[in-house]
Order: C-alpha cells, then sequence, then structure tokens
C-alpha cells in the first residue's frame, strides 16, 4: 500500500488529485461496508431515527446472505408499511453497490412509478450522503458516507448509474422493456398489482411469463433475486417459484421463505418463532389491538392475504377444512342411489372438468366418494365420466348445462358409444375398457343440470350441508376437492370440482329418509329394504 501511495505521490498535480479522489472514496465505502452488518445497520447510520424490528433485523440478516450466496434466491411476505420494500430496494441497493459498485441492479413492479420510487429514494441517499454531498442550504461540503456518487450523464429517477462504474439502478414495470439490459441483482417489489389482478389467471399467467422471459433471462451468473410479494393466490409468482422449488431434488432447491405474520397463527409459518397470538413488533408502533381492528375491518381473505401472508383465509373461507375433518367418513357406506355430476371443461388447458361421484345414505347424507376431475379436453372428460359411472354403479351422470347443454349431452353419449365400440375390440379383456366392464346398453341416464343464481347462491346448501355433517366425504379420496373448496373466495372462479360436488349436493339431497343397497356397485339396482 505503502509503494502505492509513494507512486501516487509522483504523478502530476491533476492525476494526484484525482487518484486521490478516487481512493478516498473507495476507501469510504469499505470502511462503511466492513462497519456494518447488514443493510439495517446501514439504514440506522445514515438515519439515526429508522427503528430496527426484530422482523427488520430478521430481513436484513437474510438478505445479507441472499447477497453474499451465488445464485441467492429469498422470498420475504411480511404486513404493509412495516419496512420491507425500503429495506430491499433502497438500503440493501445501496450496500450492493458499496460492495460492488459494478452490480447493475434492475428493480421490477406492478407499476413502474412503483419501482421508480424506489430507486430515486436510493438516489436521492447517494445526492445527500454520498462523494460530493453538500449542504442544501449553505452548500458546504459533507462527509462521504457512503463512498458512492451518481454518474454525471445518467441520474434519471429511474435509471441511474455509479460514477465510474458499470453499476446502478434501472425501475421497470412487470412487462416493460429490458431488452438489452444485462442484471446482476433482482429485485421484485409485488409483480401483481392487488387481489382482482391476482385472482385473473391471465394477468398471474402474464407476470410468470414475464418472469420467465423477460427478466430471469436478463441475470448474470449467479445473481441473486429477492422477491417481495403478498400472497393473495396460491397459483401467484411466489407460488409458482416454491412449487417449482419443491419438485426439484433437495440439493437444487434455493428459495428461501420467511414470513413475518402480523400475528403469530396456528398453521402459519412464522420466521419469528413466536407464541400463538402473540402480536409482531411494529416499525409503526401497531398494537394488538390496532390489528385486531385492522382485522375486523378488511375481512379474512385480505387480513390473510396481507397481513399473515398466506393465500387463503386460515382454516377455509366459505368452507373450512374443520367441516370435512369433524364429518369424514372411514369407509363408503351403503348407498341407494349413485350418481356422477359434472362440471365441464370449455377448453383443457385453464379450467378444469369437475367431475365427482357421489351417492346417498339411508340418513339422506350425501356422500361424495370419488374424485375423478382434471384439466381434460372435450374428448377426454366425457369418457372419464362414463368410465367413472360404471364403476361406481351410477345410475345417472348429470352435467352443468349453462352453456351447450346439447353439445355436452352428444359428447356423453358419444362417449358411451365408443366405449362399447373399444370393449368390443379389447382382445385381452373382452367387454372391458381399463378394467371397468362396459355393457352394451348404457346403464345410466344423462342429463342437464340448472339451478338459479350465481356460482356462490348455488353452492349454499353443500356449504351448510358440510358444516353440519349432511354432506360428508370418504376418507381423503378427494382431498384436492376439499383444498380448492377451502381456497375458495368470494371474488374468486369457482373450482370446478366445488362446482361439480354442488351439483351431486342439490341432486341427491332432496333425496330424505331413503332405502340402502347393502352391496353398493350394481347398476340401478332396486333397494331392498327401509333403514332408518
Amino acid at each position: 500500500m505503502t509503494d502505492v501511495w509513494e507512486r501516487a505521490a509522483q504523478l502530476p498535480d491533476r492525476e494526484r488529485a484525482a487518484f486521490m479522489a478516487w481512493a478516498r472514496q473507495a476507501l469510504t465505502r469499505r470502511a462503511a461496508l466492513t462497519s456494518c452488518r447488514h443493510s439495517a445497520d446501514l439504514a440506522q447510520r445514515i438515519d439515526p431515527a429508522y427503528e430496527v424490528t426484530p422482523a427488520i433485523q430478521m430481513m436484513a440478516e437474510h438478505i445479507e446472505k441472499a447477497m453474499t450466496t451465488r445464485g441467492g434466491r429469498l422470498l420475504i411476505t411480511c404486513p404493509p408499511q412495516e419496512g420491507k420494500s425500503t429495506l430491499v430496494a433502497v438500503w440493501t441497493v445501496l450496500r450492493q453497490l458499496q460492495r460492488n459498485p459494478d452490480t447493475r441492479i434492475l428493480i421490477a413492479s406492478y407499476s413502474e412509478d412503483l419501482a421508480r420510487q424506489a430507486s430515486q429514494a436510493a438516489r436521492n441517499l447517494i445526492t445527500s450522503h454520498g462523494t460530493g454531498a453538500r449542504d442544501p442550504l449553505s452548500g458546504v461540503e459533507l462527509p462521504d458516507r457512503l463512498g458512492l456518487a451518481l454518474a454525471g450523464d445518467r441520474f434519471a429517477a429511474g435509471n441511474w448509474q455509479i460514477k465510474g462504474h458499470k453499476g446502478g439502478v434501472v425501475a421497470v414495470g412487470m412487462g416493460g422493456t429490458i431488452t438489452g439490459r444485462p442484471c446482476d441483482m433482482l429485485i421484485i417489489d409485488d409483480p401483481l398489482k392487488g387481489m382482482a389482478a391476482a385472482d385473473s389467471p391471465t394477468e398471474r399467467a402474464k407476470v410468470i411469463a414475464g418472469f420467465q422471459g423477460d427478466l430471469s433471462t436478463r441475470l448474470a451468473p449467479g445473481a441473486p433475486i429477492i422477491l417481495i410479494q403478498t400472497r393473495w393466490h396460491e397459483a401467484d409468482l411466489a407460488g409458482f417459484l416454491l412449487q417449482q422449488d419443491a419438485d426439484s431434488d433437495p440439493d437444487a432447491r434455493e428459495w428461501v421463505h420467511i414470513n413475518f405474520p402480523a400475528v403469530a397463527t396456528a398453521g402459519v409459518p412464522d420466521a419469528l418463532g413466536r407464541a400463538e397470538g402473540e402480536p409482531l413488533e411494529s416499525a409503526r408502533g401497531r398494537t394488538a389491538e390496532d390489528w385486531a381492528r385492522i382485522r375486523r375491518q378488511v375481512g379474512e381473505r385480505v387480513w390473510a392475504a396481507l397481513y399473515l401472508g398466506s393465500p387463503y383465509p386460515i382454516g377455509g373461507a366459505l368452507f373450512s377444512q374443520a367441516w370435512f375433518n369433524t364429518y369424514r367418513l372411514a369407509a363408503e357406506p351403503a348407498l341407494y342411489r349413485r350418481g356422477v355430476y359434472v362440471d365441464p371443461a370449455e377448453t383443457g388447458k385453464g379450467d378444469e372438468a369437475g367431475i365427482i361421484a357421489a351417492g346417498l345414505a339411508g340418513d339422506g347424507t350425501v356422500v361424495l366418494t370419488e374424485d375423478a376431475s382434471g384439466q381434460l379436453s372435450s374428448a377426454e372428460w366425457p369418457r372419464r365420466a362414463c368410465l367413472l359411472a360404471l364403476s361406481t354403479g351410477a345410475t345417472e351422470v348429470v352435467f352443468e348445462a349453462y352453456s351447450a347443454p346439447k353439445t355436452y349431452e352428444q359428447l356423453l353419449r358419444r362417449a358411451y358409444t365408443d366405449l362399447v365400440l373399444e370393449a368390443a375390440s379389447n382382445a385381452d379383456a373382452p367387454g372391458t375398457v381399463e378394467g371397468v366392464r362396459v355393457p352394451a346398453d348404457r346403464p345410466f341416464h344423462i342429463r342437464p343440470w340448472r339451478a338459479a343464481g350465481n356460482a356462490l347462491v348455488r353452492s349454499v346448501g353443500l356449504r351448510h350441508a358440510t358444516s353440519v355433517g349432511r354432506c360428508r366425504v370418504v376418507g381423503f379420496r378427494l382431498a384436492t376437492m376439499e383444498a380448492r373448496a377451502i381456497r375458495w373466495q368470494e371474488t374468486q372462479h369457482q373450482p370446478d370440482r366445488v362446482a361439480a360436488a354442488t351439483i351431486a349436493f342439490d341432486e341427491l339431497a332432496s333425496g330424505g329418509q331413503a332405502a340402502a343397497s347393502q352391496k353398493p356397485g350394481g347398476w340401478g339396482q332396486m333397494p331392498d329394504g327401509i333403514t332408518g
């Protein structure tokens, strides 16, 4: 080092002055970096009023690890106005530029204006606390506390660069133009505008496609990503990335998710490990009473998404998991009337075909027995419905008929005809398809179903019956339907499996006290007695 300074002393005056300025800035930058443990320390050092709560402290520690780990991936969920965005999109940006002023940082949000505000806040801190900062009143030069300065030819609020380096910040909206912009660090702060956007499959798909096709392709090797997101929907960007990660080999998993619920709640991950019912220490001074008031004001869905970090209300919204658990049947009872109930799929690409088998017990309880739903084309779902009807001994296949009822009926009839032909040509197991016997004469009726009101109104009977045990499930055969049901919320599209279960209940519930077949599975066998 002494040799460097000796050489600098021999430089011409102008070059020596430039070198000394560069060296002072580099030393200041390094001192600022090493004297702080993480971005929250930096924030508190520059702004003594900055409050570091336990949540902010833990966020900062995880952020530091993500920033110093090759290919770090961090998801943060936390109530609004608790400092997460400022910590990540402002103070972490500055700390990363102190660590490496050549870091090219991309900040993306649902709104370019929102991303620009964060970028501007970081830029303004460099202006007021970095190299060459001056007192706005006296014009006196202030001490350099960051070791960073803005380039004179690139200092716009949403697009600025560090003087003498290639690093800086570009702020964009999701779907904005980033062609030709390499990225050494990516920050995504709320990629979806809100609940309505999250409920739209089209909007969710656009965000995921934007991440895969635009943002991720700009990343330099080993570039870290920090995602901040309100969990409005389980299939949002965060849900997509977490599921993708979970499907990977354990050694290949990358994402770390830290969640800070406003109130520690059973079944909700809490990075702080608080006891159930303990409120979050708030950066804004919110108390337990404040959190309770907010919950009453915003309702369960908003409370779960914004304040608990959960894409669905804990315990369920329109349905409760407790209802299914309380009245779950260990085995299938004797059923006197059986049917298959279908909510047809339009395309088989985005929506599902709901296909539920159900029956009526002797005491009038509707029992949901099988779920054959899935993303099925117009050729696939009729075939599956017919096979399910045959395998369960159904006497009817009933389909929702708000649109194209004649077409749906024709598809089902044609599907059965095709099954008969397929069974007849099955040399290995004559008369069967997929192990199911297919008689030449169709043993079940096919008919349409309609009911008044919207999906929410039509499901009232099913919801009430499930809550009091008048509609029950067998074991865990309908686990996916249950999961869809408890996540369904008022503003969302009704899950197709739930729509099919609604048809099943509506059709079977009027059966009342009924006879029971002791050997369910025959084709429309008459009941052999009356049970109480």
